[in-house]
């Protein structure tokens, strides 16, 4: 085996390896945010920038919004895109569908949240 050939093996065991971890660190999180894993494949507390890039432009937006402001309820995150309520509305309850954030009632507001990953909600526990 040339050298060329144990760098290529190399970075493809890095990869598997950062892949491994992120598996792990996704399914950890769905276990303790209750945020059922269903069709996402890149967790959640991989950098904004990784996971959006799949996102058509619409959802990117929110889901942008969704990064900065933690938790909101629809017309706050219209206020932060510059769009409107119902097509924040849409946006939100599809990302809640895809996994990547949840949805909960305070009151008689509904409220939409960007999971924690692990590490963050044991130092803000």
């Amino acid at each position: 085996m040339d050298e060329e050939e144990r760098r290529q093996l190399q970075r493809i065991e890095e990869k598997i390896d950062l892949l491994n971890r992120m598996l792990r660190e996704h399914l950890s999180i769905s276990r303790e945010t209750g945020v059922p894993s269903k069709k996402v494949d890149v967790p959640l507390s991989a950098p904004v920038s990784i996971y959006l890039l799949k996102f058509p432009d619409s959802l990117r937006q929110t889901m942008l919004a969704m990064d900065r402001l933690k938790e909101a309820t629809t017309g706050q995150v219209a206020e932060e895109t510059g769009r409107s309520r119902s097509v924040e509305s849409i946006h939100l309850n599809q990302l809640e569908r895809m996994g990547y954030i949840g949805k909960f009632r305070r009151g008689r507001k509904v409220f939409f949240r960007v999971p924690l990953p692990p590490q963050e909600k044991k130092e803000a526990g």
